[in-house]
């Protein structure tokens, strides 16, 4: 069986394991060893093996049975937390992708590493997802979409056919997505917005359908 460490804590670590959990009831195939965590000496009932920094990856970055997940991408500590996953340097190969039983991924799709696929998830054919994607559960990808690096879909959002999530983009809880539309990198769409037109890079919009609210910081 194969061995998982989660870098994060309660929140999106949790979901994550949640997930591995459930896959586990299916088949056997992960061991969550525990946590990297820099406040926390466990969460639920796995420890806490050390902070998150290099030193606490390299203890276990030699075994070939162990894999990492890093779930602590936001768009609020976009620039902390990309740079706290690059100081890891953690080859791509020791990244795992989780896909809960229930989603239903098409086999024409294409899906990178580091991602976390949530309960009854629906993946269209011909949908590319980079690395480090967190989709929700019950959240629809439409066919031919691609969503790109540390792109986040909320719970039951609906992304449209051949839409495109640049990087970091952000998708709000049952937000929705007109098809042909591109959503800007790190662009940040709040829940039950109704999105009918292209959102630029760093742009914040809310509402139905959805209107600019202000900017996300690129610092």
């Amino acid at each position: 069986m194969k061995k998982l460490i989660i870098i994060g804590g309660h929140g999106n670590g949790t979901v994550a394991a949640s997930t591995v959990e459930d896959l586990n009831k299916r088949k056997k195939e992960w061991e969550i060893i525990g946590f990297l965590n820099d406040f926390e000496e466990s969460i639920y009932h796995y420890p806490v093996l050390g902070p998150i920094s290099k030193e606490s990856v390299n203890k276990y970055i030699n075994d070939f049975n162990i894999f990492f997940l890093y779930t602590l991408i936001t768009p609020k500590f976009r620039e902390k937390s990309l740079n706290k996953l690059l100081d890891l340097k953690i080859p791509k190969e020791k990244f795992a992708t989780v896909i809960h039983p229930t989603a239903v991924v098409s086999e024409f799709s294409k899906i990178g590493y580091g991602c976390v696929i949530q309960p009854l998830v629906s993946v269209g054919p011909g949908v590319e997802i980079d690395n480090f994607v967190q989709i929700f559960a019950q959240s629809l990808i439409g066919h031919d979409a691609r969503i790109k690096d540390y792109g986040y879909v909320a719970n039951n959002a609906c992304v449209g056919a051949k839409v495109i999530l640049e990087e970091g983009a952000y998708l709000g809880t049952n937000c929705s997505l007109l098809e042909n539309i591109v959503i800007g990198k790190w662009a940040f769409v709040g829940m039950g917005s109704v999105v009918i037109k292209h959102v630029s890079n760093y742009t914040k919009v809310v509402g139905n359908p959805t209107r600019e609210i202000g900017m996300i910081d690129q610092a």
